[in-house]
């Protein structure tokens, strides 16, 4: 188990000979998709990370010398099983792993005052951000364009308490009360891919 931004590494544990076929799957035996694999006397690894709806796109290494895959700034997107499946020149093995990825959620806590969430992410022009606030997903401050501006909320509860960051994309909440704690979501949306951040903001 690891948890999300972590790598991890599945590890054959039978050693691989010069000849041998290596194939990596993923899902339930229902919808198993090939996500990497290496063939007999080449040795040359392939990767099909734009399998399983791109969810693996640049994120996997394959060591072409032990069969091991590693899977890089893991989601929970690639929670579940995985399959290896080696074949010798006399037989067939199989080895299953499962992983699963938990959500990377960073508290703050404060007493009073201000909170800055920050984004931890070099922004790009082309990037869209979006803050989101509570179990709604209700868009609070959004920067497209290179363009940032804040949103009061549905009951205007952050009417004047936002400050966002265009350069950096990172949002601070200022005289928070309770009823600006919970949850908050960071999505950067690039050309690339999606990521999301999670924040849990509490009182003490």
């Amino acid at each position: 188990s690891v948890t999300e931004g972590q790598d991890v590494t599945l590890k054959p544990d039978y050693k691989i000979n010069e000849g041998d076929v290596i194939q990596w799957q993923f899902g339930d035996d229902k919808h198993r998709t090939h996500i990497a694999e290496i063939r007999g006397e080449t040795r040359q690894p392939f990767i099909y990370d734009y399998n399983a709806y791109g969810r693996f796109r640049d994120r996997l290494d394959l060591d072409e010398t032990t069969g091991s895959l590693t899977i890089k700034n893991t989601r929970t997107a690639h929670s579940g099983p995985y399959t290896l499946h080696i074949r010798t020149r006399i037989r067939t093995l199989q080895q299953k792993f499962f992983v699963t990825v938990y959500e990377n959620v960073e508290e703050k806590s404060v007493n009073e005052g201000s909170v800055t969430l920050n984004s931890d992410t070099e922004i790009q022009r082309d990037d869209q951000i979006l803050w989101m606030f509570g179990d709604q997903d209700t868009v609070i401050a959004q920067i497209k364009g290179g363009t940032g501006e804040t949103h009061d909320g549905a009951d205007g509860r952050f009417r004047d308490r936002l400050e966002l960051d265009e350069e950096t994309g990172s949002l601070t909440i200022t005289d928070i009360e309770t009823e600006h704690t919970g949850l908050y979501k960071l999505l950067i949306i690039s050309s690339r891919e999606i990521s999301c951040k999670k924040f849990w903001v509490s009182e003490h």
